[in-house]
């Protein structure tokens, strides 16, 4: 079976998750077509900071020796044939800042799957609305080839963000009704940008609920959110692992003193997204 990915880079852990249920080893990450220099440079670079992690992870506590190549559909399609592969993972990786300007990440997210589905079996959508309305993102949803199975709460709904597929929906409502001013952050976010002004602009306008503008467009007003309105930053760990990751400690610690937030450590999972997993599989 072919198993398309889609998703935000902030959810390395959940999809390197996925790729061990699989038990698949062979892993494509797909390139732009047709070839844009500048692009592909790009998303080579999106690829690797990636894929650093859970491919290591899948090698080690899998046991599954993974063959990792990045290809362009075109290729991908010759590669599949030629070989004689009856089953792969394909992964189409858009850059965390992606949900900045919700409205263009649909349109990415449409073509993606437009793309992917002339060889996949099913699609698993790494993304929460990230501040689209879920009739939008439904739709999009429907009007593909193959089954696009998506993380939702306990009712079918979508959930809103990254956040929410790290720990659930109840957990974050539990956690908010408990200190509204809490501000998230993940491994893999605070990994890709470590500074505390860059995580404020790439974050607060999603958390926020402001849904059609970038989040980084006033600086002055999101400093201002912070030093009014947070009061702590929830430490998502996956494992003992990312408790005791020092670069990850240290991000936290600095963005923490900076606003003078408290921390606190709770735990997230790969569930919801090995559900979607299971619904596309049929289990």
């Amino acid at each position: 079976m072919h198993i398309g990915v889609i998703t935000c880079e902030i959810l390395r852990k959940e999809i390197g998750a996925v790729i061990r249920r699989a038990g698949v080893d062979r892993i494509f990450f797909l390139l732009p077509e047709p070839n844009n220099l500048a692009l592909t440079i790009l998303t080579k670079k999106v690829n690797e900071r990636f894929s650093s992690e859970f491919v290591e992870e899948a090698r080690t506590k899998s046991k599954l020796k993974l063959n990792v190549k990045e290809k362009t559909i075109t290729g991908i399609k010759k590669e599949i044939r030629a070989d004689n592969i009856n089953d792969s993972v394909i992964i189409r990786v858009l850059e965390l800042q992606s949900h900045d300007y919700p409205d263009k990440l649909l349109a990415e997210i449409k073509a993606c799957l437009k793309t992917m589905s002339s060889v996949v079996d099913f699609v698993i959508l790494g993304y929460g609305l990230c501040g689209n309305t879920a009739r939008e993102m439904e739709r999009v949803i429907e009007n593909v080839e193959v089954p696009v199975v998506i993380p939702r709460d306990k009712t079918g709904a979508i959930l809103n963000n990254c956040i929410e597929i790290a720990l659930g929906k109840e957990k974050v409502q539990a956690l908010l009704r408990e200190e509204i001013g809490t501000f998230f952050m993940t491994p893999a976010g605070a990994a890709i940008i470590k500074e505390p002004q860059v995580i404020l602009e790439s974050s607060v306008g999603i958390m926020a609920g402001n849904s059609k503008i970038s989040a980084a467009s006033d600086t002055r007003r999101i400093i201002k959110i912070m030093q009014n309105h947070y009061q702590r930053v929830v430490k998502i760990c996956y494992s003992e692992a990312d408790e005791d990751d020092l670069e990850y400690r240290k991000t936290v610690d600095k963005f923490a003193s900076k606003f003078g937030l408290e921390i606190k450590n709770v735990r997230g999972s790969s569930r919801l997204v090995l559900e979607a997993l299971e619904e596309g599989l049929g289990i």
